[in-house]
């Protein structure tokens, strides 16, 4: 039986509108938090008005969809994405004043359910890069169109032009890093002292003053348990097979990033945070060992 065709047509550029969308959207979080503890979480209204910033937030957000409803330039769509990526960051930030009954923009839990929900559409959106590759039919249209439009960076503005550079910038940092001899496993050293050091701190065997964790409790010790266990299961592999370790410790990070982090934000946003950049460290340096020798031990495991 012949399969039919979807009259549906990919975006080719897809996965870095999504990628431009999330990266503004925790940076506007990230931003709009920071900014309003430095400022002493001033009300900027008129009399006894108070505009929140979720209003800002749908007003860029429907700017962008205008945009794009309007316009069928890649550059112009790149725009809306930042723009979307700014309304959705400052929408999901207030997040605590509309779950509340008297609208608690400090209610504790509401960051830990913005960390979920960024790593959920972190998530969907991955799913969508890597689900199947465009078909002819879709590659064809895209071709088509752009060669009509003009290339993607036709109108680009000056912040996307930053954002492009800064990310080409940390990339190159990042490999030349990397590429570093002796970097990546000094950085796993640290990591498996780290982890087990933690797990040693859990059961009773060690209390060293540099590493407290005396606020961390819950289902963040038991996340730390596993994320321990994975990383002494991994460091048995070690003498076996280098590749499979590594597997092992990515596994371990997962673990950290997608259930300890959570409750960790949940208990204290600050160290959660820093804890989260220190993860995102390891798990690159993971990632790329893995990425690069894959060949030939993907059947082993």
């Amino acid at each position: 039986m012949r399969k039919r065709k979807s009259p549906l047509v990919r975006d080719a550029d897809t996965g870095s509108l999504l990628e431009l969308l999330m990266v503004v959207a925790v940076a506007t979080i990230l931003a709009s938090r920071a900014f309003l503890a430095a400022t002493g979480y001033p009300e900027i209204s008129p009399g006894d008005l108070h505009i929140a910033h979720i209003l800002w937030g749908g007003l860029f957000m429907f700017s962008a969809l205008v945009m794009v409803f309007r316009y069928w330039n890649p550059s112009v769509r790149r725009f809306a994405a930042l723009l979307g990526g700014i309304g959705f960051g400052l929408f999901i930030d207030e997040l605590g004043k509309f779950v509340t009954d008297n609208n608690d923009y400090f209610y504790k839990p509401a960051i830990a359910v913005i960390y979920v929900v960024i790593i959920l559409l972190f998530l969907l959106f991955r799913g969508f890069a890597e689900k199947s590759e465009l078909s002819k039919r879709e590659l064809q249209v895209n071709k088509h169109l752009r060669a009509d439009l003009g290339d993607m960076h036709d109108t680009s503005s000056k912040i996307l032009g930053l954002y492009d550079s800064t990310r080409r910038k940390f990339e190159r940092i990042f490999d030349s890093t990397i590429a570093i001899r002796g970097f990546v496993p000094v950085l796993m050293t640290v990591f498996v002292f780290l982890n087990l050091t933690q797990l040693g701190i859990i059961f009773g065997f060690i209390s060293p003053d540099w590493l407290p964790m005396k606020n961390t409790s819950g289902i963040s010790i038991i996340g730390i348990a596993v994320s321990g266990f994975l990383v002494l299961a991994g460091v048995f592999y070690l003498r076996k097979s280098v590749y499979n370790a590594f597997l092992w410790f990515k596994r371990a990070i997962l673990v950290s990033i997608f259930i300890t982090q959570i409750f960790l934000f949940y208990q204290s946003q600050l160290t959660a945070l820093w804890g989260l950049a220190v993860d995102l460290v390891f798990y690159a340096g993971i990632e790329n060992y893995i990425q690069k020798n894959m060949v030939g031990n993907s059947s082993e495991g």
